[in-house]
């Protein structure tokens, strides 16, 4: 079997609209191929038709119907980088914001933390991934979002404080210190995000020692829940 027919035959077993990444496959399938003649047969497929390029090293097989030729949309992206059962990854940003009716404002572009990215940053479409090194479960996932919403709660247009105060208080519920230092390790986030976050913990009396990351002579630009109780009807 040539190098050329074993590669197709790999990327054949994709299901049309499913994400390539070529990398991926390069160093889990074919590995034994050498690496200029892997990415030349996959130019080749790529010109003939037989996989459409949606940026750079990730590919699609694309679909043809009765409404003409289709590539891999966002939804695709998505159950790619996320994984269908959700445990791959996150989504931030003003996606999550709505999604949490934190405002009613949303945006076309989609940022998102995924283990599955090959890459530091990726953007696919309107997709954006960062990798992360890091077990996605329920508490990981929540914490991500309120840390990304303490990050950014000054920025979002149209905020809705009594849904944020919803929000909050489902998150704070699975918070652990150990959890914290992991996403520190894998994301890193600001120091006035932690003044933020001590500040919610400290509200509804959960222990915790974000302090040590903190020094306690400086004033950061910190949310409080005090804050948004205020003119909250």
């Amino acid at each position: 079997m040539s190098y050329a027919t074993m590669i197709k035959e790999t990327i054949s077993k994709y299901a049309e609209l499913d994400i390539i990444d070529a990398h991926q496959i390069y160093i889990s399938k074919c590995k034994d191929v050498p690496e200029q003649t892997y990415y030349k047969t996959i130019s080749r497929m790529t010109e003939s038709g037989e996989i459409a390029r949606l940026t750079k090293g990730i590919y699609c097989k694309p679909k043809t119907g009765r409404f003409g030729r289709r590539i891999s949309s966002e939804k695709h992206i998505l159950e790619h980088y996320l994984g269908k059962d959700g445990k791959n990854g996150v989504i931030v940003g003003y996606r999550m914001y709505n999604k949490y009716k934190l405002t009613t404002q949303i945006s076309n572009s989609i940022d998102v933390y995924s283990n599955v990215s090959e890459q530091v940053k990726k953007k696919v479409l309107d997709v954006t991934i960062k990798k992360v090194n890091i077990r996605f479960d329920t508490a990981s996932i929540k914490m991500i979002e309120l840390l990304d919403f303490l990050e950014n709660v000054n920025k979002i247009e149209e905020f809705n404080k009594r849904h944020a105060i919803r929000f909050i208080e489902d998150a704070v519920a699975l918070y652990n210190d150990q959890l914290l230092e992991k996403l520190l390790i894998a994301i890193g986030y600001k120091k006035s995000t932690l003044a933020s976050l001590k500040n919610v913990l400290d509200y509804y009396k959960i222990n915790h020692s974000i302090g040590k990351y903190l020094n306690g002579l400086s004033k950061y630009n910190s949310m409080r829940m005090e804050d948004l109780y205020e003119f909250t009807p």
